[in-house]
């Protein structure tokens, strides 16, 4: 605390200052001549490279100094404008742009995207533009796979499970939002790998340190994912097909009634595979020997299909709110049940199917009651369920052989109809105090309320059981600008308040229900501090600091029903997470851009959960590891030509290590300063984009051609303390190539998409060394009319 405390008095000198840089704010609205929002609008400073673009509402804000100065806005379809305006003090401009087909590729004005913006803040994170990709094929996971720091491991083809891993922290150590609000309020089956991408504008990573107004109790960071706000009406539909029998499908649409301000927005998508790539040197049985052989076979009961539909209605631009909203969603899968958490346990008959009804509603509101201070409300109720049908007595092979058995294939246990039911509330409350251009308040308040409940309908063993889990999260930052946005400065703290009320009782020795008390309540405080300056364009330094503290999740305390044991003995993590960052951009000639970034990271983790597969009977439980250390280094390079050719190459190397001496009894470790199992430490992406328009001599057509290529270093899969060095289990070194073609017309009206990936078919593998599909190919047709 003393650190933050001469924190705080370092910036309140900084403050004294800084107050007397005559430097104003300019803000206002760009709207057309119907009184309609121009997002993405760029207003910039004639003859400077000072510019940014306006949000979804045609809103914009943009620190500059005092004095005249010639302002420059553009838009695609729009006639460029300029105005002279004189600044004494923080000035309201709003400009009204006319219709007009125009190259703005001739407009040579500087402006910074909505995602540079954030890359270039205080915090480390990595901003991802999606709405640029909606008529790719890849899902919301492999593109963030792609990006620097970030690590994704499926545990099979669509609709699989994954681990994603930031900074060497992964799995439920990283949290999920939608727009602010935790992801999980539409259902636990809904996750970045069957999300709808039509949806989506832009994705937040964020490392480590995560911001207080998302109300996050994330230790290794968090993902945001931001949807689209546009005000026009559209139309985008899609549909790919591919190997393997796969199929998807995404619709999303609009309407907006220009003089009410109301708007209806459904969203649909569906996501079907029958997942039957090939699994290469599994063991079966041979029948007439009697002992086993290793070959090469298809997956046989590894169907997926799921289904996601929303339905929005709100208004927006009015006095009395910028949005309100109500929604309804509603969740489907049904999934055949292939292997327990290692490739070695195979089922043949084992489904799981998973619903989720959601309503919910938000109200946001700029200048409320008070000028500068802004609100954004929201709360939802979703009601959960998940059903495990494991009615088989039957142990299965990799060839669909099978022999009989004593028990179910799950857990060895009676024929089992589990359901899991998980009506869950959240609440969130955020407000934003803008005191003037310098310095922001922002309070946040989120609330989590979860209900688990348990029964069978065959299992007559079985003990019905209720239990209740909630969190509250309260966080409160505080951010100042100064010497016109060279220096950036946050300070911000959280409290993690967290009920639990445990109702099952049965297999105690394995879940710890009779070690706890049935009811408890805990408090933990978290906080932290970032800070960047920028020397010049070409380079800025970063820094942020958290004490950070995770709660266990539902799934980790309370299991999930079938494959995962509780553990109510799971203590919440704490991590000190230290970022170091150097980044900056280069404009050479005006057609050569490069932009960079490198950072330096060290986690130290205290009760570090992590999931313990259990190799035997093929489910598992998640346990506290003592004290973990991560540290690394990751770097990032991105070269533009003319928005012709585009080069973004990323590695990153981590040490993570389990750093716990001694075991609760007093003996040595045998494990201690060994690196943690089945974590990627070097790993690396390659990619290559080619555009052309008006090819083939026709307009408004664009052909782009991309090649991705990513490495990963060999890695242990097992603790590297055990065993002699020729017996210890490794992943080997994976190099994955995939290519992708599309080709657009009617300004990307029309587009269809091609894409191989694994192109040299190798055997890859995923988290606990689960093969990954070989070589496979999608076509993707999209329409978008705007």
């Amino acid at each position: 605390m003393r650190f933050l405390l001469n924190l705080i008095i370092l910036f309140c000198f900084q403050s004294i200052g800084a107050f007397a840089q005559k430097s104003f704010l300019l803000s206002g609205e760009i709207r057309d001549i119907n009184d309609t929002p121009i997002s993405m609008a760029l207003i910039a400073i004639e003859g400077s490279k000072t510019g940014c673009y306006a949000d979804d509402n045609g809103k914009y804000s943009l620190k500059i100094t005092s004095g005249k100065h010639t302002i420059v806005i553009s838009a695609y379809g729009y006639k460029l404008l300029k105005k002279t305006i004189e600044i004494q003090n923080d000035k309201t401009q709003n400009f009204v742009l006319e219709k007009l087909a125009i190259d703005l590729e001739t407009v040579n004005v500087y402006g910074k995207s909505r995602s540079q913006q954030i890359r270039e803040g205080s915090f480390s994170v990595n901003s991802i533009e999606i709405k640029q990709l909606a008529s790719s094929l890849n899902n919301l996971n492999t593109t963030i796979g792609r990006s620097s720091g970030i690590k994704i491991r499926e545990n099979g083809g669509v609709g699989a499970d994954f681990d994603l891993s930031i900074n060497g922290l992964s799995g439920n150590s990283i949290r999920y939002f939608i727009d602010g609000v935790p992801l999980s309020s539409m259902g636990n089956g809904v996750s970045l790998a069957n999300l709808p991408v039509n949806i989506v504008e832009r994705i937040e990573v964020y490392k480590g340190v995560v911001p207080a107004e998302l109300g996050s109790d994330a230790l290794g960071g968090a993902i945001n994912i931001v949807t689209k706000k546009e005000v026009h009406n559209y139309v985008d539909a899609s549909y790919g097909i591919g190997s393997f029998g796969t199929h998807k499908a995404d619709f999303n649409a609009q309407y907006v009634h220009p003089k009410t301000g109301l708007f209806v927005l459904p969203s649909l998508g569906i996501n079907y595979s029958k997942n039957n790539y090939e699994m290469r040197d599994v063991e079966v049985l041979d029948t007439t020997t009697n002992s086993f052989k290793k070959i090469n076979t298809k997956r046989f009961h590894n169907d997926y299909f799921s289904a996601f539909t929303q339905l929005k209605i709100g208004v927006n631009n009015k006095k009395w709110t910028e949005i309100f909203s109500v929604s309804t969603s509603y969740f489907y899968s049904d999934q055949e049940l292939q292997t327990g958490s290692v490739q070695t346990w195979v089922y043949g008959m084992a489904t799981r199917e998973k619903k989720a009804f959601n309503l919910s509603g938000q109200y946001q509101k700029n200048e409320f009651f008070i000028k500068g201070l802004s609100t954004n409300i929201s709360l939802s109720q979703t009601w959960d369920k998940k059903v495990v049908v494991d009615t088989t007595y039957r142990q299965y092979y990799w060839d669909g052989y099978s022999t009989s058995a004593s028990g179910n294939e799950i857990s060895g246990g009676a024929k089992s109809i589990r359901h899991i039911e998980r009506p869950l509330t959240i609440g969130r409350a955020n407000f934003n105090y803008s005191i003037n251009s310098k310095h922001v308040i922002n309070f946040n308040y989120v609330i989590n309320y979860l209900t688990n409940n348990r029964y069978d309908d065959l299992d007559s063993e079985f003990e019905p059981s209720k239990d209740i889990f909630n969190k509250q999260i309260i966080g409160i930052s505080y951010n100042q600008k100064f010497w016109n946005d060279k220096l950036d400065n946050t300070l911000f703290l959280k409290d993690f308040i967290s009920y639990l009320e445990i109702g099952q009782q049965d297999q105690s020795w394995i879940t710890g229900s009779d070690e706890v008390e049935r009811s408890s309540t805990t408090s933990n405080y978290g906080y932290g501090v970032s800070s960047r300056f920028r020397f010049i364009e070409q380079l800025a330094v970063k820094g942020s600091y958290e004490h950070s503290i995770r709660l266990p999740l539902a799934k980790e305390y309370l299991g999930n029903g079938t494959t995962i044991d509780p553990n109510f003995k799971l203590e919440p993590e704490n991590s000190e997470n230290i970022n170091l960052g150097l980044f900056g951009s280069f404009h050479i000639a005006s057609e050569h851009h490069i932009n960079y970034e490198m950072g330096l990271f060290y986690r130290k983790v205290e009760d570090y959960i992590r999931y313990v597969p259990d190799q035997n009977e093929g489910n598992g439980q998640y346990d506290n590891v003592n004290n973990v250390t991560v540290k690394g280094i990751e770097g990032e390079l991105r070269y533009d030509y003319r928005n012709l050719f585009q080069v973004i190459a990323n590695m990153s190397y981590l040490d993570e290590r389990n750093k716990t001496k001694y075991q609760d009894n007093g003996k040595p470790e045998v494990t201690y300063n060994n690196h943690m199992p089945n974590r990627p430490w070097l790993f690396g992406n390659l990619e290559f984009n080619f555009r052309k328009n008006d090819i083939f001599g026709y307009k408004n057509n664009q052909l782009k051609l991309a090649y991705f290529f990513q490495y990963v270093h060999w890695f242990y899969l097992t603790w590297e303390g055990y065993g002699t060095l020729s017996s210890k289990s490794t992943i080997p070194s994976q190099y994955q190539n995939n290519v992708e073609l599309t080709y657009s017309l009617e300004n990307k009206k029309y587009n269809i998409s091609f894409e191989a990936e694994n192109i040299f078919d190798c055997t890859l593998y995923d988290n606990y060394m689960m093969q990954k599909p070989g070589r496979s190919f999608f076509l993707k047709l999209r329409i978008f009319i705007n």
